[in-house]
């Protein structure tokens, strides 16, 4: 993963346990967004964990990394990154 960063400081005891969604960006380029647990943070980064996909019958361990806050969120309000949300088709 390549958006992962720990920051200069970190608290090493948990700061809380808060539902999250997750920006992840993939060393090929692919970009995911996924549900998360936030246990510590910062002003600036967040330390998040999260199960990759796996068969259900043996799921797999939960992932831990520290992220830049941009990247974590309590919600979001649209399904498309306003970044990439294709441009109107003009109907002719």
């Amino acid at each position: 993963m390549v958006n992962r960063e720990q920051p200069a400081r970190a608290p090493v005891a948990p700061t809380g346990d808060v539902p999250v969604i997750v920006h992840l960006v993939w060393s090929d380029g692919d970009e995911e967004w996924r549900p998360a647990r936030a246990v510590r943070w910062t002003r600036t980064h967040v330390m998040v964990g999260w199960r990759p996909d796996g068969p259900p019958a043996t799921p797999p361990a939960e992932q831990w990394v520290w992220l830049r806050a941009a990247d974590v969120m309590r919600s979001v309000s649209w399904l498309v990154r306003p970044d990439r949300t294709p441009a109107p088709r003009s109907r002719a």
